[in-house]
């Protein structure tokens, strides 16, 4: 079999992240719509670069003040949607570990994800998806926090809470955790299907990309 190979066409210093690129953006080209959202009248509305930053480092901020560290694996139990993303790169912020569930997933499944990659934290979109987790929190002393997307509640979803919650901490403490972020550090730990038995953690860095 032959074998070919080129020289790398970039590189990728120490220092670099998936989190960086957002904020390099909001600098450079804060003006630029980055999102396009679809609000519950059917509307669509605009975000800009700069509005989806303030965005990340307000729900990091909260991550902060609820006691996520760096290295802290906070479970994202969801469809793809805008809040996905948003927590994703808000977890990543302040250094954490972004441990991705199927929103199909059943209660032992994310029993066992949790347990096994020692989440401090879920943000789960739906009630079901709370009544699920919630079945099996006792199992699960080092889980602290459950933060649900979709609610009614007077309180607001989990990012209204989130941002509500790091009102009173300092952005510049987001900034000094992802400045000390490399490329090296770990991102996320994406689980398999579980088709050959209990699903396996698969690490992704954090100059990879996104898991999702």
């Amino acid at each position: 079999m032959r074998e070919y190979s080129v020289p790398a066409s970039f590189g990728l210093g120490d220092e670099e992240n998936l989190v960086n690129p957002v904020y390099d953006m909001a600098a450079r080209r804060g003006g630029a719509v980055a999102f396009r959202r679809r609000g519950a009248d059917g509307s669509w509305s605009d975000m800009t670069a700069a509005e989806f930053t303030a965005e990340v480092t307000a729900v990091a901020q909260g991550l902060v003040a609820a006691g996520v560290g760096v290295g802290d694996r906070v479970a994202l139990l969801s469809r793809t949607r805008f809040e996905w993303t948003l927590v994703d790169y808000a977890i990543m912020a302040v250094g954490g570990v972004t441990v991705p569930i199927y929103e199909t997933s059943s209660a032992e499944q994310i029993s066992w994800i949790l347990s096994d990659s020692g989440a401090v934290a879920i943000v789960l979109e739906t009630a079901g998806h709370r009544e699920l987790a919630e079945s099996v929190r006792a199992d699960l002393p080092g889980l602290r926090h459950v933060w649900q997307i979709e609610t009614d509640g007077p309180a607001g979803g989990a990012v209204a809470q989130l941002k509500e919650l790091g009102a009173d901490t300092p952005a510049d403490e987001v900034h000094a955790r992802r400045q000390q972020v490399g490329a090296d550090h770990l991102a996320s730990l994406i689980y398999t299907s579980g088709t050959t038995g209990r699903p396996k953690a698969a690490s992704s860095p954090t100059a990879t990309s996104s898991p999702r």
